[in-house]
């Protein structure tokens, strides 16, 4: 290798190395959990379905996830539907009617 060539090299080399350095600093999560982006339609069904062994931040949290959403309808009632307005439930959840 010539001279020339090992000089280009070791000056185009530091450039290489910076452009692979990433400037962003670090996610993390925080330490509070925060709330669930539902509407306040989907949240009170959300809550009225939860079930009597989980809390409502395990509940939500859980329901937060896509898979969750398609597994279990939540049921809503004929006084759900008179006092909310369904039309603006969230549609990734599957709804039944219950007595």
């Amino acid at each position: 290798m010539s001279t020339r060539s090992l000089l280009v090299l070791l000056a185009v080399l530091p450039f290489g190395v910076v452009a692979q350095v990433s400037t962003a600093p670090p996610r993390t999560e925080p330490a509070h959990a925060a709330p669930p982006a539902f509407n306040a339609p989907t949240l009170a069904v959300l809550r009225a379905n939860r079930p009597a062994e989980l809390d409502e931040a395990q509940w939500l949290k859980l329901m937060e996830q896509p898979v969750h959403q398609s597994l279990y309808p939540l049921r809503v009632t004929q006084a759900m539907r008179d006092t909310l307005d369904t039309k603006g439930l969230d549609l990734r959840f599957q709804y039944v009617m219950a007595q």
